[in-house]
């Protein structure tokens, strides 16, 4: 029988085990946590392991799973965005260190802000969003054609041609780069991180930069010491990586790669081999993750046969692009099941609203499941969702203790495909 568990750990971390594969779309905050679980579960393989951006609550737990647990990883499949600074990051994390503080001594208008966080966060996504369109319109990729078959795929009736296939013993970019494995350059990378703290600490103590602006910036590091964890990690224990790249998706709207029919991308293209680094970009617009390019996939069922629903990962994706993300980008794909089990965008936030009228338009969602989130979550439209369509591990409103949610799926007609367990929405 398929599952679907969003397990109770602090942030989104999804098992799906469906044809015989076994499926992680994120890791939550904590790889003690995460771990714990997916033993709990009876998990020592994962085929495909999914990080679908950065943020601590989707990324922390994957920095040192396979350190510290027995599981084995088959691939890991990544944010493209991530290979922009991978090189520097694995050969030298001072220089990304450096970049970092450098750009927020330059930006005087952002030092001594001090007003609400997530007022300055927003600001800040506003300001780096128009810097990545900005260099978007500016740039194209050299070879575009090693990409026509993943364009061809988000036309919707190309769906039966072959997604673009990946060679088994293909370079994985800069994955490739020579990273010394003894202890001494794990050190020296986390003594760089840990001075690029205490010179951010530094300035807040002389009053250069306010306090809201070095949580943003000493989030950065972070985010640079997450990816540079999770690469060096797949590099010791021999994991494939596989690349999805959202800015190529962004330029054609058009989407690609995957395993098809079995676990696709709806908003990246992937890449068989990864960008060079951006030319002229700082790594605070290469660094900041960016909920509208946060990672979606599907895990399609076959309309034709109505034995189940297909499987959405929103992560924290608003499912649309333009002011208030208004203008949605979803392409459903010919072939997939329109009745959808799908993850609550961003933790059922207020902010990703727009998302509940993209999928309405396109498809019919029989449960929506909910993890993760802080005291604001969810908001008021997931909350106005029937209680009877939606199950989560927690609920902050009505103080429930965290528990795995479940959803078990049988070989039945699509009116009764499924049963399931977890905190019944009440809020």
């Amino acid at each position: 029988m398929d599952q679907l568990v969003a397990l109770p750990v602090s942030g989104d971390a999804f098992l799906l085990r469906r044809s015989g594969r076994v499926i992680l779309v994120d890791g939550g905050r904590s790889s003690v946590l995460l771990s714990g679980e997916l033993t709990k579960y009876g998990v020592d393989r994962l085929d495909v392991v999914i990080c679908t951006h950065a943020d601590h609550d989707h990324a922390g737990g994957l920095v040192d799973l396979l350190d510290r647990s027995k599981i084995k990883v088959r691939e890991f499949w990544l944010p493209g965005a991530w290979a922009e600074s991978l090189p520097v990051l694995l050969k030298n994390p001072a220089v990304v260190v450096d970049d970092l503080i450098q750009t927020l001594d330059q930006e005087i208008h952002v030092a001594p802000f001090d007003a609400d966080p997530e007022e300055f966060e927003e600001r800040m996504h506003s300001y780096i969003s128009g810097q990545r369109d900005a260099y978007r319109d500016s740039e194209r990729l050299a070879d575009r054609d090693n990409y026509k078959n993943a364009e061809r795929l988000a036309d919707g009736d190309d769906y039966e041609k072959p997604f673009i296939q990946i060679d088994e013993q293909r370079s994985v970019g800069p994955l490739d780069a020579e990273l010394p494995e003894d202890r001494p350059a794990a050190e020296r990378a986390a003594r760089a991180f840990r001075n690029g703290r205490g010179r951010i600490r530094y300035r807040v103590a002389k009053k250069k930069v306010s306090k809201t602006v070095a949580s943003f910036w000493l989030g950065l590091i972070d985010t640079a010491e997450r990816i540079h964890a999770i690469a060096v990690q797949a590099m010791r224990h021999g994991v494939k990586v596989r690349w999805f790249d959202f800015g190529e998706f962004a330029r054609t709207d058009r989407a690609g790669g995957g395993d098809r029919g079995f676990l696709i991308p709806l908003n990246a293209v992937e890449l068989a081999t990864p960008l060079p680094p951006p030319v002229g970009l700082s790594f605070l617009v290469r660094l900041t993750p960016v909920n509208e390019e946060c990672l979606v996939f599907l895990s399609p069922a076959s309309k034709d046969y109505w034995l189940g629903p297909s499987i959405l990962f929103t992560g924290d994706s608003p499912l649309g692009k333009g002011k208030n993300y208004s203008a949605s980008w979803l392409r459903w794909p010919t072939e997939a099941s329109r009745y959808v089990v799908a993850t609550a965008p961003h933790h059922g936030s207020e902010s990703n609203l727009a998302a509940y009228n993209h999928l309405s338009d396109e498809v019919k969602v029989i449960c929506w499941v909910r993890s993760g989130g802080n005291a604001s979550h969810p908001g008021p439209t997931y909350r106005r969702i029937d209680p009877s369509l939606r199950i989560c591990t927690n609920c902050p409103r009505t103080k429930k203790p965290r528990q795995a949610a479940e959803i078990h799926f049988s070989k039945r007609p699509i009116w009764f495909p499924m049963r399931t367990h977890g905190h019944r929405c009440s809020c």
